[in-house]
């Protein structure tokens, strides 16, 4: 008579969080898993405990201090197998990296080259690309299907942080307040820039001063280019051309005169911190450095 053998306990690993930060990417980091992917299913699974609660939502952010554990790397693909949800789409199908997601707000990274949104239903979007993996997901989750909508616009040669809602109410508040948040991006310059300083914003008529100020900083140069890391969003560029011409500086690919050593626009989008008083809510997001752009400075 055949025995039934019993199945091997995983190897639980414990560790404290020493920074903040959502819990897929505290369980990526530790565990070395290979994706995101990874990470959030077995979260989804139900493999994963915070101070000994099982923790099933994967941007939870975890506090400084706060104890982990869940199964060595060696055991999750056995867990995803057998305890991850079977009808969630995996997040590689996306052709973008997801940056931050929670019950209201979804952030992916837009790269160059491709459009963010476009009233014409026949081009093929970021936006379209992400709408069609949210509500693909809500219906093979059995979930209520929710509609998806873009806050903020980039150009199809920048890249960067591009944000959805799943709620109208919140698109219109975020939008109303987007010229007051705060906001990072790194640009890609033909020309030499000074250690960091700082951009004034252009005077309109009859302002003896302008109130708003751009700080920078140089975060690398060489080979005739600069990478400057300057405190101001993609709808702040426009002002703080005058300074950057000041110092014989132009943005790559930003004008028919501009040096274009990559086929796109030297500017992307890499940190946001977005507020909403309804919600009392609070998002920071922030993405990497583009690496093609430190590929031009050598």
């Amino acid at each position: 008579m055949a025995q039934r053998t019993s199945r091997p306990k995983p190897v639980i690993r414990r560790w404290i969080a020493e920074i903040e930060a959502p819990l897929h990417a505290q369980v990526r980091s530790e565990l070395g898993l290979a994706s995101t992917t990874a990470a959030r299913n077995l979260i989804k699974g139900g493999g994963v405990r915070v101070s000994d609660e099982v923790i099933k939502i994967p941007s939870t952010v975890i506090r400084v201090g706060q104890e982990i554990s869940a199964p060595e790397a060696k055991d999750v693909r056995k867990l995803e197998s057998a305890d991850a949800p079977k009808s969630i789409r995996p997040a590689d199908d996306l052709p973008f990296e997801i940056l931050y997601e929670d019950e209201d707000l979804f952030c992916y990274m837009k790269p160059a080259g491709w459009v963010a949104a476009s009233p014409n239903p026949r081009v093929d979007t970021s936006f379209t690309r992400v709408k069609d993996f949210l509500i693909a997901r809500d219906v093979e989750q059995g979930n209520v299907e929710r509609p998806v909508h873009f806050v903020n616009m980039l150009d199809k040669d920048s890249s960067g942080i591009a944000v959805v809602v799943r709620d109208i109410a919140l698109r219109r508040r975020l939008q109303e307040k987007w010229g007051e948040f705060r906001f990072e991006s790194y640009l890609l310059l033909r020309g030499e820039m000074p250690e960091d300083g700082e951009f004034s914003a252009r005077r309109k008529p009859g302002e003896k001063y302008s109130a708003k100020k751009f700080p920078f900083r140089k975060m690398r140069s060489g080979g005739r280019f600069t990478i400057l890391r300057v405190q101001a969003g993609l709808q702040d560029i426009p002002e703080i051309l005058p300074g950057l011409r000041h110092h014989d500086c132009m943005v790559c690919g930003l004008g028919n005169d501009a040096p274009d050593p990559l086929g796109r626009q030297g500017v992307h989008l890499f940190r946001a911190v977005l507020t909403d008083e309804t919600l009392d809510a609070m998002w920071e997001l922030k993405t990497r450095m583009p690496k093609e752009f430190l590929r031009v400075v050598k």
